[in-house]
């Protein structure tokens, strides 16, 4: 009987012994799977839904006349009084600058000094023919004539030198503008004569209305059209909001100067934003991927030189399915997709990451148009703790 109970005892035990194992193997295993867990990457994620794509263009630029006379000096001649300085108000036929003419007068005292010389020797030789003619040879009568002449045409010349002196003169006495306007530019000095191939005065025509030019990328120009309208802020202004109108988008010749033009970024953590269109313009941007945007305005209160900001925004019609710029990844093999797979494990799910291969279109600064390569129903991965790769294990965050 005893040796019955001390068997009983050594099964209890046993039994006992397996118990332990097993719980210490289980309690193992799920702390083990825990702590794995805990060290693998934790994601975010979203689902491709529909919308609409929103472009926005921003810009700085700086107002300029849209007509301007330049107003120069055809002669040669000190400057003797200034009028005007630049930001000044100008009327039409108002003076600008005046011009020492005292040399160009003494000149033409000089020429009509030698005109009446030259008249009294033609009365002379008139006379000497006349004599000539009571007595003289055929051939000295020949030789007088010849002379008279000479000296009418000598006198012709002097005439129409003469005539384009004076001409001169009254032209050139002062510059006076042809129109009202502000003065944008003076080159003449007192004293000196004005530069050659310089305007000694430029006037902005304010009546002809103004235009403000801005360079902006070409992947944001690209959804501006002529006849576009948008609100320009003046800072220097109060902030005031002038209404203006796109009259022109050009490419930007090499070494072009003007407003800046910029747009958000694209891409994000692990991202590359959308088909390239997501960029900024940053310093080292070629003529080449840029564009020169050229709004027509007009308020009363701009005079030239002021800069002013504009903001406009495009919406593109709704497309079927988005996805953030964050969540579109590129490498050598194109665009694709980090989608979640849920798989069921002893201890519950198990999330790891497949390659999406896709089809991609239009982007902006937040999301791309994707064709083709997930489905509303997919978890696409679009942020992360740590850099993760297809076959990943993953942990989703809350």
């Amino acid at each position: 009987m005893e040796l019955i109970d001390r068997e009983n005892v050594k099964k209890q035990a046993i039994r006992k012994l397996i118990v332990a194992f097993v719980l210490v193997m289980a309690g193992l295993t799920f702390f083990s799977n825990t702590l794995v867990n805990l060290s693998l990457p934790q994601v975010t994620v979203v689902k491709p839904a529909p919308g609409a794509l929103s472009h926005e263009i921003v810009g700085t630029g700086t107002v300029e006349a849209t007509e301007t006379a330049d107003l120069y000096v055809t002669v040669n001649w000190p400057v003797a009084e200034v009028s005007v300085k630049v930001g000044d108000t100008v009327t039409a036929g108002q003076s600008l600058v005046a011009l020492q003419t005292q040399d160009a007068e003494n000149t033409l005292q000089d020429n009509l000094a030698r005109l009446e010389q030259r008249r009294l020797n033609l009365q002379k030789l008139q006379e000497t023919f006349v004599e000539a003619t009571r007595g003289g040879s055929e051939s000295q009568l020949r030789g007088i004539s010849r002379d008279i002449d000479s000296l009418k045409l000598d006198l012709q010349i002097q005439e129409r030198s003469i005539a384009n002196s004076r001409d001169q003169l009254d032209r050139n006495r002062r510059l006076v503008s042809p129109i009202a306007g502000i003065v944008t530019e003076v080159n003449a000095v007192k004293g000196a004569p004005v530069q050659g191939g310089k305007a000694a005065v430029r006037i902005a025509d304010l009546a002809q209305g103004q235009l403000l030019k801005a360079i902006v990328p070409v992947a944001k120009a690209q959804y501006v059209k002529v006849g576009d309208k948008t609100d320009i802020v003046f800072a220097g202004l109060n902030s005031a909001r002038i209404q203006a109108e796109v009259t022109e988008v050009r490419d930007v010749a090499a070494g072009t100067s003007g407003g800046t033009g910029g747009a958000g970024a694209g891409g994000g953590s692990g991202g590359s934003g959308a088909a390239g269109t997501a960029g900024t313009a940053g310093q080292g941007s070629s003529a080449q991927d840029m564009k020169q945007i050229t709004f027509a305005l007009w308020d009363e209160r701009l005079t030239g030189g002021e800069s002013g900001d504009f903001d406009m925004k495009k919406t593109d019609p709704p497309s079927p399915l988005l996805l953030p710029n964050d969540a579109v990844r590129v490498d050598d093999s194109g665009y694709y997709a980090l989608v979640v797979k849920e798989t069921k494990a002893p201890l519950g799910s198990e999330y790891v990451l497949q390659r999406a291969n896709l089809q991609v279109g239009d982007a902006d600064d937040s999301n791309t148009v994707i064709v083709s390569g997930v489905t509303p129903a997919d978890k696409v991965v679009s942020a992360g703790d740590k850099p993760v790769s297809e076959g990943d294990r993953v942990l989703l965050a809350e």
